[in-house]
């Protein structure tokens, strides 16, 4: 698959690094490529779409949050980008989200109960909760030198 305009890619053994613009538009084509690394690498569709989803999900509330135009997020000056890094390491899937958007503290987040959001039907707030239960790793870093973050790891069991 061609990447849209505005995308760079860098591969080399068992790695991908891809940088988008901050939007949307982008998103489609990282489920694509999110997807395509996970059935190579062997994992099951069922599998295959929980990762996809988790991913979307963070890259979502990348745009939605970290760069939403009412933050002050890091580096202004520049213009919003994504930076995935994609890697294959000891029976692993290994996908970190880097942004210079506003700091996000996991540690301190509260999110509502699934519950109520359910009863309610309410859209949103199902990102953290979504990444947690369909991947077996989530961890969050935020340095102002580098940036923030979002490392989602998914170990591939074998039958």
């Amino acid at each position: 698959m061609e990447p849209p305009d505005g995308v760079r890619i860098k591969k080399s053994t068992g790695k991908m690094q891809i940088a988008t613009p901050g939007d949307v538009s982008y998103l489609g084509y990282i489920r694509t490529i999110v997807a395509d690394l996970a059935r190579q690498m062997g994992f099951s569709e069922s599998e295959v779409a929980k990762i996809e989803m988790a991913v979307d999900e963070a890259c979502s509330n990348v745009l939605e949050h970290a760069y939403a135009h009412d933050k002050q997020w890091l580096w202004q000056h520049r213009e919003p980008e994504m930076r995935l890094e994609i890697r294959t390491e000891d029976g692993r899937l290994v996908v970190e989200i880097n942004d210079h958007g506003e700091r996000f503290d996991l540690d301190r987040y509260q999110p509502p109960p699934l519950e109520d959001r359910l009863e309610k039907m309410a859209s949103g707030g199902y990102g953290l909760h979504i990444m947690r239960r369909f991947m077996d790793e989530v961890h969050y870093s935020s340095d102002p030198q580098t940036g923030n973050t979002l490392r989602l790891v998914k170990y591939l069991k074998k039958s």
